[in-house]
């Protein structure tokens, strides 16, 4: 099946960058909003942002021939046409499944309807449809013109030959595919990444480190582009506590924690209220934020429990070691994978840290099998020559 025409319904953050990603790679595109307040905020944002990028010598051809390729609309009609249509509208199941109704009812038989959740089962949203082998995950992130990954999720349903053309879609748009076996709760980057925010503060509210000092240790330490509880006000912390919600009801183990969801009550959401852990300029408005250079927290211990969870993905043969470093670079900017980390820190010790911690009561970091089989065999990472990967 050949790719030609694309359709994005939601104008917003999301939404207009990947419709303008799709533009970039030379389809045809089309954007559908309910409003023209959004759509002509959204025209303006792209022609910015495409106008930047022709200034700056990083694309040739003319910002008019890349405009003169998209269609805005608050109707369906744009999409009777489309052979692959990507939904990014809040993450909210009802909405999300009235727009693969109308998707589903306008748009051609062999179209290929995608949906950019970063938390909804994708099984979930393909029910509403009568194309449910033709229902996919393409989780794009966030600015998705500058950030290189895109996370594909097949659910039950989506047929092999689906899932093959999306990872090809993703390459055409310039992309880093990451595809997962099978759906799971958060998929791979927000399981990661509610991990790690649970450990930070498990360590802050049993004071083994103030919030300073965690976000020290993974800016010095692990030399992340972000301290964590940074990470969680730049991404907003009612977003955090949002996700956080999703994976424990369909089943993650929980870990116990009251600071997030505290800030969210007193409306402290972070960059984008202005104030979260830390002040900011004005709201929406981010600045690096000063932390001191010396920290007790080991890094060892700030990584155990997200490294317990990448390795049950790897267990349970979701994805790989590679796959999962694949998404914490490209789609976190971390300087190295996690994994790669874990490895250089020392299996033994992150297993020492897991061991020490689900003895008092935390389910969550009880070591997984695959885990317990590396250190029974010896592989400790960097200093023995092999742990998730050989030296």
């Amino acid at each position: 099946m050949m790719i030609k025409k694309i359709v994005v319904v939601g104008a917003g953050t999301m939404g207009h960058g990947i419709a303008e990603v799709a533009a970039l790679s030379g389809f045809k595109v089309g954007l559908i909003d309910i409003s023209w307040d959004f759509l002509n905020r959204a025209k303006d944002r792209i022609t910015e942002s495409v106008t930047r990028l022709y200034e700056k010598g990083q694309i040739k051809e003319k910002v008019e021939d890349i405009l003169g390729r998209m269609e805005f609309n608050t109707s369906y009609d744009i999409a009777k046409d489309a052979d692959f249509a990507i939904e990014a509208v809040p993450e909210n199941l009802e909405l999300k499944k009235n727009v693969f109704k109308s998707l589903d009812d306008i748009t051609p038989s062999h179209t290929i309807l995608a949906t950019n959740t970063s938390s909804i089962p994708i099984s979930d949203i393909a029910e509403a449809t009568k194309r449910k082998d033709k229902v996919i995950g393409m989780h794009f992130f966030n600015p998705p013109v500058i950030m290189k990954l895109v996370e594909v999720i097949p659910s039950k349903y989506t047929s092999d030959e689906v899932t093959n053309l999306t990872i090809e879609l993703a390459k055409k748009m310039n992309k880093i595919p990451v595809k997962l076996k099978y759906e799971i709760p958060g998929f791979v980057s927000n399981r990661i990444f509610i991990r790690l925010l649970q450990e930070a503060c498990r360590e802050v509210e049993n004071g083994e480190g103030s919030i300073e000092e965690v976000d020290s240790a993974a800016r010095n330490k692990l030399k992340l582009p972000m301290g964590l509880f940074e990470l969680a006000d730049y991404v907003g912390l009612d977003v955090v506590v949002d996700i956080w919600n999703v994976l424990v009801t369909r089943g993650t183990p929980d870990v116990k924690c009251s600071i997030y969801k505290n800030k969210v009550a007193e409306r402290s959401l972070g960059v984008k209220s202005g104030k979260g852990f830390y002040t900011y300029p004005a709201p929406g408005k981010y600045m690096k934020v000063q932390l001191p250079n010396e920290s007790k927290v080991d890094p060892a211990k700030l990584i155990s429990l997200a490294v317990n969870e990448a390795s049950w993905m790897i267990e349970n043969e979701i994805v790989s070691a590679k796959d999962i470093d694949t998404v914490m670079i490209y789609g976190f900017n971390f300087p190295k994978g996690l994994l790669e980390m874990a490895d250089e820190l020392g299996l033994d010790n992150v297993y020492a840290y897991l061991k020490d911690i689900y003895a008092k009561g935390y389910d969550a970091y009880r070591p997984t099998n695959l885990l317990e089989k590396m250190i029974k065999e010896g592989k400790l990472g960097k200093k023995s020559g092999e742990g998730f990967y050989k030296y």
